[in-house]
C-alpha cells in the first residue's frame, strides 16, 4: 500500500495509497448529462477507462470535486492545466456543456492566458 505519488491537484507527494482515489477528470455523471447517455456501451467504456481522463488524487479532493465541472470546482494547484485538460477531453468526446458552464470554462482559460 505504500509507494510515491505526486498529486496533480496539490503537487504534494503522497506515500500512502489509502489516501488516494482514481478520479475521472471529466466525471462520468457530468458527461452522462452532456451527451454520454446517447453513446454505445463500448464508447462509454472507452471514456471511463481513457488514461487521459483518469488521475490519481487525494481521496478528500476527489470527494469534494464529486461530479462537478471546472465552473463549480477547481483544484488548489494547477487550475489552468486542469481546465485545459478537461476541455480537451470534452472536445475529444464531443460532450455538450451547458452554456453557463462553457462561458465559465472560457473565462478560466482566458485568465490563464492573461
Amino acid at each position: 500500500m505504500f509507494g510515491r505519488w505526486i498529486s496533480p491537484f496539490t503537487n504534494q507527494v503522497i506515500q500512502d495509497a489509502r489516501q488516494l482515489d482514481a478520479d475521472h477528470l471529466v466525471p462520468l455523471s457530468w458527461s452522462w448529462q452532456r451527451g454520454a447517455s446517447e453513446w454505445s456501451v463500448e464508447k462509454r467504456e472507452a471514456f471511463a477507462n481513457d488514461p487521459s481522463n483518469v488521475l490519481i488524487v487525494e481521496s478528500s479532493l476527489n470527494r469534494s470535486k464529486s461530479d462537478k465541472g471546472p465552473d463549480e470546482w477547481l483544484p488548489p494547484e494547477g487550475r489552468c492545466g486542469y481546465t485545459a485538460r478537461f476541455t480537451r477531453i470534452v472536445l475529444k468526446y464531443r460532450l455538450q456543456p451547458k452554456p453557463d458552464e462553457s462561458a465559465r470554462i472560457k473565462e478560466i482559460l482566458e485568465q490563464c492566458r492573461g
